[in-house]
């Protein structure tokens, strides 16, 4: 785990990665909160509450009797949340960064390049 986010953000993540490749598709059953916290050594509250935050977000739905299932075109609301954060926060604050840190236009095109192709 990051000790930069917190706990559940990371879970949350992990859980919207899974989704995101396909590992878990429409209706699926995730892996049940008691298994996130044995699994990573985390407090079970704090894996509740990951998934909690993803059933409100319309990510997850519970199946009475069954566990927490992945919710229809979930794969979809994660990917478009994400490229709005990417645009909106990561690119601006690498242009910042690269601006302060003096790198050309050209050298960070390069670099992007390169790093795509690895």
């Amino acid at each position: 785990m990051n000790v930069e986010k917190p706990v559940f953000i990371q879970i949350m993540e992990m859980v919207e990665n899974e989704i995101i490749r396909s590992r878990y598709k429409v209706d699926d059953i995730i892996i049940s909160t008691t298994e996130i916290s044995k699994l990573l050594s985390v407090n079970p509250t704090t894996a509740v509450k990951a998934v909690s935050i993803l059933t409100d977000q319309g990510i997850l739905y519970k199946k009475r009797g069954i566990g927490m299932c992945v919710a229809d075109g979930a794969r979809e609301k994660i990917i478009a949340r994400r490229k709005e954060q990417f645009f909106g926060e990561t690119i601006p604050s690498m242009f910042s960064e690269a601006d302060t840190l003096g790198i050309s236009d050209e050298e960070l095109i390069k670099i992007v390049k390169e790093h795509k192709h690895d």
